[in-house]
């Protein structure tokens, strides 16, 4: 590593965080910190039942509350077009996507929003929300993905059909997509081994904890122009759900990210936004909305629960020589869990010859599902390695052992298709083996050593960098990649790097969509890479052309 490092000046070493002073003496302005002229406060009224369908709305005594200045439900939004939308990091049904911010014919999970208020007070709009009056017709739930799968199980989407092997098929059920990968014959591999292990695993949902909660403000212009102002991963992203679900041209909105408090892959979707937006027009005043802590574990998108077989087979030497997986994912009210994600992780640590991995995407009565931290992959890697670690006690190999013998390498096939580069696994595995940590004894009753495998990749996806040279040498760096872990400080030192100039003259201002150019959301472990190797470019563009004056002289 010191050789690795020894040519670089800035990278490599631990300057101070440019956004550091602000957040620790309280000055970065957070979401929840917006104040503007005339602002509303909003609230969301939310369904108390899982799966109920909407017979009626009154929100006449809501509206005859003093300070109350608007009420709205879906009636306020424009009819969404059922058809998908490019957005980045994800591809969404528009009808789908509004019908989670407010709902419209059904609530399909307990806190799925039905009414907003904004009021002159936060206070006044809470109150007002016990006001407004909703019949609904409760049906029963379909709470668990094994229950879902069901043919007799109540049905979230009338008219929703199943896509089976991506051919859309005319069954209606929750399974709104069925996936399957296949490498090599899995049933002769099976025939083949000398030991086959075959385990089934849950996993619940987990939420991604941010310590910030959900914020957002609106302001919709008398010319017809939206403003906001949010706490998200990518200000790019809020820019084109917000102005798909409310009708808008990209160019009439306008999305600032403040200062975040946490995502973790959880503040992607947009669910207060378009709210506060639609609250805005009809009052005509700024509104802002912050969701409560039981708002977020009730209402916004966790990491989906599972059900997964695993089935692998290993000959007697070690080498495994086939494997099974079924991944049932729970994608929450509305399709889309990260079952693809998972499908394509959960073997990817090992060349095995012979491979079927299926994965199920199901609608359950909860939350739509998020990302969380390498969305898929982690409840993948719990059972596939789970099983490795069974067949090493089995067979009386070392754990890291059998993953030496089984690892992945440069030109092995991944089950869904590609074949991997260096990617660096066996150096790690050899590594861990070598390390006296490894080999030192466990003393003590509740002494214990683990080994486990994942695989997680890198996504590109496009990022703008912004680079002007002030007068006195120093830079000014313009980004558009939300900091959430540090990236201020990481985009800074790779362009000063490149530069050739210290860390401390580079100044990195992360903007809204007004004031750069289209950058993808941060998050799919591409921001140090993508928007770094922007800055890289950048800067290369800055010293070409000094470099060809000097050259002149």
């Amino acid at each position: 590593m010191a050789e690795a490092t020894a040519a670089y000046k800035v990278i490599g070493t631990r300057p101070i965080r440019p956004d550091g002073a602000d957040k620790v003496t309280g000055r970065a302005v957070y979401g929840g910190d917006m104040r503007l002229t005339g602002m509303l406060h909003g609230k969301v009224l939310r369904s108390p039942h899982a799966h109920a369908r909407i017979k009626a709305i009154n929100t006449a005594k809501a509206e005859a509350l003093p300070g109350v200045k608007a009420v709205i439900t879906v009636k306020d939004f424009p009819i969404a077009e059922d058809r998908m939308a490019n957005l980045g990091e994800m591809a969404v049904n528009v009808k789908l996507l509004s019908n989670n911010v407010m709902a419209a014919d059904k609530a399909l999970y307990k806190g799925h929003p039905v009414a907003a208020v904004a009021a002159t007070s936060a206070h006044i709009a809470e109150e007002a929300l016990g006001l407004i009056e909703v019949e609904y017709e409760v049906l029963p739930p379909a709470l668990h993905v094994l229950d879902a799968m069901k043919d007799t199980a109540p049905l979230l989407h009338e008219s929703m059909t199943t896509t089976e092997l991506g051919q859309k098929t005319e069954k209606h059920s929750n399974i709104a997509s069925h996936l399957r990968f296949v490498l090599g014959d899995p049933a002769q591999g099976f025939r083949d081994a000398d030991i086959v292990i075959e385990r089934e695993f849950e996993t619940a949902t987990v939420h991604q904890g941010y310590i910030e909660p959900h914020n957002a403000t609106a302001l919709w212009n008398e010319d017809g122009h939206l403003y906001i102002w949010t706490s998200t991963q990518g200000a790019f992203v809020v820019q084109r759900q917000a102005a798909e679900i409310l009708g808008m041209p990209v160019s009439q909105v306008s999305v600032t990210p403040c200062e975040i408090g946490g995502g973790f892959g959880g503040k992607i979707s947009v669910y207060l936004e378009p709210v506060a937006a639609v609250l805005s027009r009809k009052a005509g005043r700024p509104v802002k909305i912050i969701m409560s802590r039981i708002e977020e574990f009730e209402a916004t998108g966790p990491t989906p629960a599972s059900h997964i077989k695993v089935k692998m087979g290993a000959k007697k030497d070690g080498s495994i020589v086939a494997a099974e997986a079924s991944l049932m994912y729970e994608a929450g009210a509305f399709p889309g869990s990260p079952v693809g994600a998972g499908c394509m992780c959960i073997f990817s640590p090992y060349a095995i010859p012979n491979m079927q991995v299926d994965g199920y995407d199901v609608v359950v009565n909860k939350p739509k599902t998020a990302a969380y931290r390498a969305p898929g992959a982690t409840n993948a890697a719990f059972a596939s390695e789970t099983v490795v670690d069974e067949l090493a006690e089995k067979l009386g190999l070392d754990p890291l052992e059998i993953r030496r013998i089984n690892g992945a390498k440069e030109g092995d096939r991944r089950v869904d298709g590609p074949t991997f580069p260096r990617i660096g696994y066996m150096e790690t595995v050899h590594a861990a083996l070598e390390h006296e940590h490894y080999a030192t004894p466990l003393n003590g009753p509740n002494r214990g050593r683990g080994v486990a495998s994942g695989f997680w990749f890198n996504v590109g996806f496009q990022s703008s960098v912004v680079i002007n040279v002030n007068a006195d040498g120093t830079v000014a760096l313009v980004e558009g990649s939300t900091d959430i872990g540090g990236t201020r400080a990481s985009i800074a030192m790779q362009a000063a790097e490149t530069l050739g100039i210290p860390y401390e003259d580079v100044r990195p201002t992360v903007v809204g969509t007004d004031g750069i150019g289209f950058t993808d959301v941060t998050g799919g472990s591409r921001t140090t890479f993508a928007t770094g190797y922007a800055a890289h470019e950048a800067a290369l563009h800055v010293l070409r052309p000094r470099k060809e004056r000097l050259a002149r002289r």
